[in-house]
């Protein structure tokens, strides 16, 4: 049993690894070349209907040419791209991101499974419970008692 959590760190540096990359691309004028692999179905993740539909499990998007209002969140970022000849503004969470490709320098982070479980933890802190009084308390209050 890994009690210090490796994956998860790693996870987490990563994570801001990619959280400075695109800091770094929304304050600029370069091109860059980034091709980011999510999963569509977690927490947060803001897409169309359609595209959930044609990409029910994951998604490939391409950060080159044609991005548009590139924001950068402490915990996810933002971005205007192009479906079929429509603009469609997009969200995605951090952690709903497997995998990450510079193509202009040629490095890839690559998230371990780890990635899936942080994100079902991330939903029990958001989930709430009602109890039987009708008050809410988060399910995590539940594992403490």
């Amino acid at each position: 049993m890994d009690k210090i959590g490796y994956k998860k760190l790693l996870n987490s540096a990563k994570f801001q690894v990619i959280k400075k990359a695109l800091d770094v691309i929304s304050g600029n004028s370069f091109t860059p070349n980034l091709e980011i692999l999510f999963f569509t179905y977690f927490n947060d993740v803001v897409i169309s209907d359609y595209l959930r539909k044609s990409y029910p499990t994951q998604m490939l998007i391409i950060l080159q040419h044609q991005f548009y209002g590139l924001e950068v969140f402490e915990d996810k970022f933002s971005v205007s791209l192009s479906f079929h000849g429509k603009q469609e503004q997009i969200t995605v969470p951090f952690f709903a991101i497997s995998e990450f490709h510079d193509k202009i320098s040629g490095d890839v982070l690559i998230f371990d499974k780890i990635n899936v479980d942080f994100d079902k933890e991330y939903k029990s802190e958001k989930c709430t419970e009602n109890s039987s009084n009708g008050s809410i308390i988060s399910i995590d209050q539940l594992h403490d008692r």
